[in-house]
This record gives structure tokens, sequence and C-alpha cells, in this order.
């Protein structure tokens, strides 16, 4: 009996001893880098371990972690032994503080609506008693014109009166019913998310000593990116370009980060790091293609497929005019970090990501480069001058192509797509339309003709275009038209006026550069003729 009493002794302390090695981890989020596909998380935790083997468990952490991904850093005077992953189906997440509210307001509501229902009942009550009770006086006693007009102005006023109540009761009804249907739909999300695993990460530690130790843990996620955006602002030509560098992020990892030190990142920790290997290249007989229109395994005919010409037009010119560029949000509020084959900002104000898979903005830089600003204008395609900039020292922003919204002069002008993978050596932006600039093209038919010379017909059409600058300012501007060109040798093409525009004989666009006074305008001809069959319908305008 004594042995077994020992034994028992023996096995309660051992079991209380594992029970003091095991401890549960509160820990938060401090630090998120985000890549352009996925990101990297950091907890952070203070934790008195006693001396020798305790196992740490980090609960309630998003079960979407990258368990490949897990590293455990902790104080000096403690040693990992190890790192263990596993998912808790049985803690699952708990209500947090916004369902809390959700249900109070909710039986807020519900009694409210109760209360309006009591209140409708009283009133329907009190209007049936009144329309039951209109008879004044007896049957053989009637009633003097002053009793039956108070008679008649009190049942008017109180029925109204009850009328307007009760529809004002109904409309709140209906009001309160809508906002309880909304938090009843909200709380059937959170429950269901409630319901969702969570991540449990075991840690296994041995202490040199009993103290408090800072512990950090960090792993990857793939339900995470952002995207950058910009914002380009031209107040005037004599004043340098504004570029406000924006990322969205995105993140349904199911943790929200709340106040983290965030750095976003070009990297991509999805894409495979190992260089490409070559395999032997073997060369195979292959058969004879089949007859043009059949497609193999198929008897049927494919259709005709007609290529769209695609319009070239040559780089403009631009203004020698540069700006020195600088910047400034970049200086004060991130830090960048160039390495070999990416680029990380660090954001130095704390950001909050709500877990819902929406775009928050995050501010990256603001910076003011040098550019050259140049006016253009296409007459036959749009009655617009354009405002365009030529941007050259922009390799050192770190840009990444995303969509642009374009301000001129604090006027939204639209978006635009911002491509910084350009082989050019500058980046063309249009900033958008200048209603000052005026351009108008109209044929001149009083000096356009159509002849006929036995089987074939001339056509010579004349094309005036006029340039008015209303600015203050001079203007250059670049105008941009074209002339027919034949690829047929019955159709001939023949440039007669281009009023001393650079002409491409190939292409058939001309170019005119012209340097406007303010208020000055200046006018240009354009006149071709075509030479044609008269049984061929050619169209020359």
């Amino acid at each position: 009996m004594r042995t077994i009493l020992i034994l028992i002794a023996i096995l309660g302390f051992t079991l209380q001893i594992n029970a003091q090695d095991k401890k549960e981890v509160s820990s938060q989020i401090s630090d998120v880098v985000v890549y352009l596909q996925g990101a990297q998380v950091t907890r952070q935790a203070k934790i008195s371990i006693p001396s020798g083997k305790s196992e740490l468990l980090f609960t309630g952490i998003t079960p979407m972690l990258n368990s490949e991904s897990m590293q455990v850093s902790a104080g000096r005077g403690i040693t990992i032994l190890s790192v263990n992953h596993s998912i808790d189906y049985l803690d699952s997440k708990k209500s947090d503080e916004m369902s809390m509210k959700l249900v109070k307001r909710r039986d807020e509501l519900q009694d409210s609506i109760a209360l309006a229902k009591n209140t409708r009942e009283i009133y329907i009550k009190e209007q049936k008693m009144l329309m039951s009770n209109q008879s004044i006086g007896g049957q053989e006693t009637g009633v003097n014109v002053e009793q039956l007009i108070k008679a008649t102005n009190f049942f008017r006023e109180r029925l109204t009166e009850i009328e307007k109540t009760l529809f004002s009761n109904h409309q709140e009804t209906l009001e309160m019913n809508k906002r309880l249907e909304k938090i009843n739909r909200q709380l059937n999300e959170l429950n269901a998310q409630d319901d969702r695993p969570t991540s449990t990460i075991k840690v296994t530690v041995t202490a040199d000593k009993a103290a408090n130790y800072p512990v950090e843990l960090t792993y990857t996620v793939h339900q995470a990116r952002w995207q950058p955006f910009y914002d380009i602002r031209v107040n005037d030509t004599d004043d340098p370009v504004t570029l406000v560098y924006k990322a969205k992020v995105f993140q349904s990892t199911e943790e929200n980060w709340d106040n983290v030190n965030l750095t976003l990142s070009t990297g991509n920790p999805s894409i495979s790091n190992y260089k490409p290997e070559l395999q032997t290249w073997f060369l195979y007989p292959t058969p004879p293609p089949p007859p043009s229109g059949i497609v193999p395994g198929l008897n049927i005919m494919e259709d005709d497929v007609e290529l769209e010409e695609e319009l070239i037009i040559e780089d403009m010119e631009v203004s020698p005019r540069r700006i020195k560029g600088y910047s400034s949000l970049g200086k004060q509020y991130v830090t960048t970090t160039r390495q070999q084959t990416t680029t990380a900002f660090g954001i130095q104000i704390p950001y909050t990501i709500p877990a819902d898979n929406q775009g928050y903005d995050v501010a990256v830089s603001d910076h003011q480069i040098e550019a050259g600003y140049q006016y253009a204008t296409v007459p036959k395609l749009s009655p617009h001058v354009y405002l365009l900039a030529q941007i050259t020292d922009w390799n050192e922003l770190n840009l990444l192509p995303g969509q642009a919204n374009i301000y001129f002069d604090n006027t939204y002008q639209g978006k635009t797509h911002l491509d910084p993978y350009t082989s050019e050596d500058s980046l063309n932006l249009s900033i958008g339309r200048d209603p000052a600039i005026l351009v108008e093209r109209e044929l001149q038919k009083d000096f356009s003709s159509k002849s006929f010379f036995g089987n074939n017909v001339k056509e010579t059409k004349t094309w005036k275009i006029t340039i008015r600058n209303t600015k203050n300012t001079k203007a250059s501007v670049l105008v941009e038209d074209q002339y027919p060109i034949s690829t047929n040798s019955d159709i001939k093409v023949e440039l007669e006026e281009s009023s001393g525009a650079k002409v491409d004989s190939k292409t058939g666009i001309l170019n005119w550069t012209l340097e406007l006074a303010p208020g000055e305008t200046k006018e240009l001809r354009l006149i071709y003729s075509v030479r044609y069959p008269k049984d061929r319908d050619v169209v020359v305008e």
C-alpha cells in the first residue's frame, strides 16, 4: 500500500512538472513584409520561461501559413530545440469584440422593434374605439351645433394624429428591420469565421536560467499582395512633374494586421529561385503540315482571320527644358533598400490592414522629377491639343508597371498606364487636354476637285489646319496628319503641298512643330491627289 502511494505521488509530481513546462504564448504581429505575391509575418512575445526544457505554444495563428517558412528566434540564454506546426480544429477562432458589439446592437434593435409593435397595437385599439363610439347623444335627444362641432373636431384631430403616428411607427419599424437584417448577415459571416481552424506552433526550448525572454516567430503566407499605382500631377509647364508613388495592399490571411511596421518588397517568394537547366535537344522528323484551312482531326474549314492594321507614329521631339528632381516624402517617411534583384520600401508610419481582401492605400514616396513638355495634336482624329511630358531620370525611382491618375492644373484628366520597363531612353506620359490651345481641320471645298480622264478619276483634297494659342505664354505644338499610301499600281497618290512638314513617305505621316507666341494663330495646308480607275470605289478622305 505504501509503495502504491509513493508511485501515485511521483506520478502526480511528474504531471505537475509537465503541466508547468507547457506555456501558451500570446503573441502580437509587429512587422509585415508584403511582396508582390505573398507576405512575411513577424510575431513577437515576451515570455517567462523557467530553467530547463519547456514547450511554448503559439496559438490562434492563421491556418494559411507556410509551415516550411517558420523561423523562431529568442534572446540570449535560450536554445531552440524544435519547431512543429499543427492545425487545431477544436480551438477555433472565438468571437471578437466586433461580434460582441453586434450582438448587443442586435438585442437593442429587437427590443426597439418589439416596443414599436406594442405601441402600434395600442394606437390601433384606440383608433377602433373611436370609430365604434362616434354616436353623440341618445336616440331621443339630439345635440346642439356647438357640441357637434367640438365632437367633429376632436374625432378629426385625434384620428389624424393616430394615422400620422401609425405611419411614422411603420417607417421606423421598416428601417430597424433593415438594420437588423444587416447585423444578422454580418454576424453569420463572423460566426462562419469562428468555425475555421487555427494554427498552433509548438516550440521546444531550453533555458539556462528562469527569466523573461523575448521570442520572435516569423512565417510566410500566400494570401497577401500589393500593387503599385500613381498620381501624376502637373500644375504648369514651368513646373516639374509631381509623381506620387502609392500602393494598394490586399490580404485575406484570416488575421488582421493592427498597427504593424509595413515593408513593401518588389520580390516574389513564390517564384522559383533555381536556375533552369538545359536538356539535350533532339531533332525528330515531323509530318508535313495539313492543307491550309483544315484543322487536324476535324473536318471543318477555318474562318479567314483579318489582322488589324496598326498606325505607328514617330516619337516626338521634346523641348530641351529640364527641371532637376528630388524626393520629398520618400526621404521623410520611407526607407528604400536596394538589393541586387529586389527593392524594399520600409514605411515609417504604422498601418492597419484588415483581413478582408480589400485594397488599402499606402503612401510610398513623393517625387518631383525633371521633365520636358510638348503639346501635340492629331486634328484628323481629335479636335483637342494634348500636353505630353517626357521624363528622363526615372530609373532611380524603382517604379513598377501600374495605373496612374493624371491631374493637370488640379483637374482630373483620367487614367493612363505607366510602364517603366520601356526600352526607350525616356518615359513618355500624356498629361491631358489643354483647352487654351485651339485646333481646327476643315476641307477646303473651293480648292478640292474631282475630274475624269478617260477611264481614270482624279480627286484632289485640300485641308486647312488652324492652330491658335490663347494662352499668355508661348507654346510648342507638334501637329500630326497624314495622306493616303497606295498599295495598288492602278492607284496613284501624289502629295502636292505639305506646308514644310516632315514627311514619312512610307507611312504617309506628316509632322509639323510650331512655335506659337501668346495669342498667335498659324495655318497649315495639306493637298494631295489620288488617281484611280473610274470602275473602282476609293475613299480618299
